[in-house]
């Protein structure tokens, strides 16, 4: 099963992009859009993963017309659900930072 979250891209002056999810802690960057994207969906794997192993609820997904940005844009970013967390609980436990990948 494939979630899908609203990404917001923002670009920079030397072409490079960084990645803001809303209702996520944290971003990511790439140093063109192409990479962004991928570390884009990187990221958004592994949150959703560290939310279904801490077994809180996932965040819920903001409508992409209430967002706006000046100096990129806005897509959907999708990213699998394995198999193993389909059914699993989403019960909340409270909030937490969950911890990101980013580029080194």
């Amino acid at each position: 099963m494939l979630k899908s979250y609203p990404a917001i891209f923002h670009k920079e002056d030397d072409g490079s992009f960084w990645v803001e999810f809303p209702g996520f802690g944290g971003g990511t960057e790439g140093d063109d859009v192409e990479e962004a994207m991928k570390n884009a969906r990187e990221m958004l794997e592994s949150s959703l993963a560290a939310y279904l192993d801490e077994g809180l609820e996932l965040p819920k997904v903001v409508n992409m017309s209430e967002l706006s940005v000046e100096d990129g844009f806005i897509t959907l970013i999708q990213a699998p659900i394995f198999k193993k967390y389909q059914s699993h609980s989403k019960k909340c436990y409270g909030s937490r930072m969950v911890s990101q990948i980013s580029r080194p």
